[in-house]
């Protein structure tokens, strides 16, 4: 078959498609698209969380504000540059499953997103396994859901050992 038969062959789907108004969607292009806001916040907090197992940097950037900052499960504040380099190699979220539904309030151009998860995370060569909550502050910029804040906390196993582990 000639490369001119081929080039037809791939160009004629995409072009019956296309006069058909069909789009293809992505999950970032869902986040500030199509839906109620709070179903949009819903799909790209859940796109944030498969990135970061995936360690996707490229597809967390885009749901990130380039001011984003993030309260660590330690407490540790850490910058978007900190965040994508955890997430690019520097820390492996084997697990970040959400245990309950995604709470979402959304005030106009603000939404803030609730989410209670089940952690499975190497770091340093330690496998560390837990629940925690997760509350992300999005702010809709230009069309697009945001992730500006971010504070997550670790639900301890043993009440006892934490409240030691606050004693000076």
């Amino acid at each position: 078959m000639n490369r001119a038969r081929i080039t037809h062959l791939i160009a004629l789907p995409a072009m019956i498609l296309a006069l058909a108004g069909v789009t293809a969607t992505t999950p970032i292009a869902l986040a500030g698209t199509g839906g109620s806001a709070a179903d949009q916040v819903r799909t790209a907090e859940r796109t944030l969380l498969r990135a970061a197992v995936n360690g996707d940097t490229h597809t967390a950037g885009a749901l990130l504000a380039p001011d984003f900052q993030q309260i660590d499960v330690t407490g540790t504040p850490e910058t978007r540059a900190d965040y994508l380099a955890n997430i690019g190699g520097g820390i492996d979220f084997v697990t970040l499953k959400p245990i309950e539904p995604i709470a979402v309030r959304v005030h106009g151009d603000s939404a803030v997103a609730r989410v209670k998860l089940r952690f499975k995370v190497v770091a340093h060569g330690q496998t560390v396994q837990h629940q925690g909550w997760t509350t992300d502050l999005f702010q809709r910029r230009d069309g697009r859901w945001k992730v500006v804040w971010s504070q997550s906390t670790a639900i301890p196993h043993h009440l006892d050992l934490f409240i030691q582990s606050l004693q000076p």
